[in-house]
């Protein structure tokens, strides 16, 4: 009996543990149930918060509303004959991919890099914090007077580069250009910081696993139709805080496409180059021959760079002639081919029916992206960021750091404003991250470097020769063509993106002298100034355009050891009107281009079928993240610390504001703008390099 009890006790406590067992893991699943249904809640909840306190995930904007009705068809009709094809349309899109990109730039740095100190931030809790602190009377300015013997040390890019992140870039430019060491303290820079952390722990913990981060964009699958509405959609659902057809913080929508084909339709629906070089800031590149009277661009030194691979390769020519109000394409030139016939009914046909570029439409894809390079990674980059702006600020802060309050200081506030934050940023971002490589160009990083190098040998800045005043004459442009008049003229063409700058070039020229005036800053006053000297010596060592201008164009600028009221009036007019208003034009209103990749693409295929979807998501996101920055604007309301209690100097500004405000009102140059043009409002022009 013993051994009976046993095996019934025995088996009595085995069932026992399995009830007990049974019972823990029903309570396991309840609490996994439970735990499923609270994360669920608290996702739709945020959710739900953010889309209230930020904005929808998914926009629901009308992208045709102000496109042309011919333009819409003709689109319906390539994206009814991409169906038969592995093209993707709106139809058929992987929206999780354009939904994960969107939500991760737009939720992890967006904010980071395009929320600084004086704006407000979207957000409820922002909301909350902007209430209590304007309640408390702390609100943050967006101005903050220079502090008394702060400098930012000025260095070499190299050396920059190998301090901050342990690394020398190639090219001689990297030793021979100048930034500042430093972020001044009145510059706010715990967003920017934050930022490019977080994109540094991504990137090196993708090499450390044997992956270069932007080569997950190179494949050239899969691929999208000529579908407008379908490369929006790609670029916009996930992303919170503003819709595609928004004009929001410093971005100007997706309205390039209406642009394009708003012009189109009042000239020559298939002459798209001829356009773009009468009314964008392509138009900067043009130079005139006398002998023949017309109009050449030549961008035929890019073919020797090699592109990404799949991606055909850059260069190219083209010559127009003056046909009423716009210039006409003559020629294009493209890897060796001539073409003249721009009705090929062959080409038209694969264009609309196979949704791909051949003979003369791809040479002129090619020529726009080529142009397009020439501007971003040129103009844009190594003009504006590398040579001019960072150095700009870090010579001024620097040469008046015991003195803040000198007027010329004083002048030059708002022109040199986070130009050395966002250059050397930008640096990081395009050429040790590699950003740079489809955001600048469709070439690897290190070919781009090895352009911008032999840019600067073959074409070297000369700041006399970036005058405004001179800029047409060494073109052979006529000053006629840079005039309101010639603009207005329906019957003839004029020089809309030079008679935009020649003019606002003009106004700051006026403004600087009244304020010089104001300021008592006389002839005398600019020889003996002591602290302006070493500022003029500074500049012009760490500024090579300028020092080429004292070598070749003294006259102009002045020598290495001194200038003139009236040159130094010259001087700063030109850089003034770089660093703002040019920028515009080659920062913020990139938007009519980069969001327009069918009209304007930034990059072809090579066999020039429809639109590569990675290389197309990364630039708009790129972009919108990144160059698209809300700064501070030319119309903004001046600290009084600019002027010092001078009330004439002030007044200065004030009559500036207001020239410039009545253009915008009362000129078509400045008035077709935003999402009726190809430039940005005056209203929403940056005071300086800041982004």
């Amino acid at each position: 009996w013993g051994t009976k009890d046993k095996e019934e006790q025995e088996t009595l406590l085995s069932k026992k543990r399995e009830q007990n067992g049974s019972c823990n893991c029903k309570g396991c699943a309840v609490c996994c149930g439970f735990a499923v249904i609270v994360f669920t809640l608290s996702a739709l909840v945020h959710l739900n918060w953010q889309a209230m306190c930020i904005g929808p995930l998914f926009h629901s904007d009308d992208v045709d509303a102000l496109r042309s009705r011919w333009a819409v068809d003709a689109e319906a009709l390539r994206r009814a004959a991409a169906l038969a094809t592995p093209l993707l349309t709106e139809r058929a899109l992987p929206n999780a991919f354009g939904w994960m990109t969107n939500v991760a730039t737009g939720g992890v740095y967006f904010e980071d890099m395009n929320f600084v100190q004086g704006f407000e931030r979207p957000g409820c809790w922002s909301l909350v914090e902007d209430t209590f602190s304007r309640l408390l009377g702390r609100s943050e300015p967006k101005w903050k007077p220079p502090v008394a013997g702060e400098s930012m040390g000025i260095q070499s890019y190299q050396s920059y580069a190998k301090e901050r992140f342990g690394q020398e870039f190639p090219g001689d430019f990297m030793q021979k250009f100048y930034t500042g060491g430093r972020v001044p303290s009145w510059e706010d820079n715990e967003g920017h910081a934050f930022g490019i952390w977080k994109l540094h722990a991504v990137v090196s913990t993708s090499r450390a696993a044997g992956i270069d981060p932007i080569t997950m964009t190179y494949p050239l699958e899969p691929r999208v139709a000529f579908d407008h509405r379908a490369l929006t959609k790609m670029a916009s659902d996930g992303f919170r805080y503003f819709g595609p057809m928004e004009v929001q913080y410093a971005n100007n929508g997706f309205y390039g496409a209406s642009v394009v084909e708003r012009l189109l339709q009042s000239r020559r629906r298939s002459d798209l180059l001829g356009m773009l070089m009468t009314d964008s800031v392509f138009g900067a590149h043009l130079v005139y021959e006398k002998g023949t009277g017309r109009f050449h661009v030549d961008l035929s030194g890019m073919s020797v760079y090699q592109p990404i691979p799949g991606y055909a390769a850059l260069g190219g020519k083209a010559s127009f002639e003056r046909d009423g109000s716009s210039l006409r394409t003559v020629m294009l030139e493209y890897q060796g081919k001539i073409y003249r016939n721009f009705t090929d009914p062959e080409v038209d046909r694969a264009y609309e029916q196979n949704n791909t570029r051949l003979g003369w439409r791809m040479a002129e894809g090619a020529l726009i992206a080529s142009l397009l390079s020439m501007t971003n990674l040129v103009m844009h980059v190594k003009d504006l960021h590398l040579e001019i702006a960072a150095a700009f600020q870090a010579v001024t802060v620097d040469a008046f750091s015991n003195q803040p309050k000198h007027p010329l200081r004083r002048l030059l506030d708002a022109f040199i404003s986070r130009s050395v934050q966002a250059t050397n940023d930008n640096m990081r971002l395009l050429f040790d991250f590699h950003a740079a490589d489809f955001s600048l160009a469709p070439l690897p990083h290190d070919e781009q470097l090895k352009l911008i190098d032999d840019a600067i040998k073959k074409n070297p800045l000369n700041l006399a020769e970036m005058d405004m005043e001179r800029y047409g004459q060494i073109r052979h442009m006529d000053p006629a063509w840079s005039t309101r008049e010639a603009i207005t003229n329906t019957s003839r063409w004029g020089w809309r993106w030079h008679y935009r700058s020649v003019t606002v070039q003009r106004l700051i020229a006026k403004y600087v002298e009244c304020f010089l005036e104001a300021e008592g800053m006389d002839e005398d006053f600019i020889k003996a100034d002591s602290y302006l000297t070493d500022w003029w010596h500074s500049l012009v060592f760490h500024l090579p355009s300028l020092r080429r201008a004292t070598e070749k164009n003294p006259s102009w600028s002045g020598s290495g050891n001194e200038a003139s009221r009236s040159q130094l009036i010259r001087v700063l007019s030109t850089i003034m009107v770089w660093v703002s208003w040019i920028h515009e034009d080659v920062g913020h209103s990139a938007a009519a281009y980069v969001n327009n990749p069918i009209y304007t693409p930034m990059c072809v295929p090579e066999d020039g079928v429809g639109v590569p979807l990675r290389s197309w998501v990364f630039n708009a996101m790129a972009y919108r993240g990144f160059v698209f920055l809300h700064r501070s604007v030319l119309l903004d309301e001046p600290p009084a610390f600019w002027f010092d209690g001078n009330v004439e100097s002030r007044k200065c500004f004030a009559t500036f504001q207001d020239s410039l405000r009545s253009l915008g009102e009362s000129d078509v140059a400045f008035s077709e703008c935003d999402k009726n043009g190809f430039f940005s409002c005056v209203d929403r022009v940056e005071t300086a390099v800041s982004s």
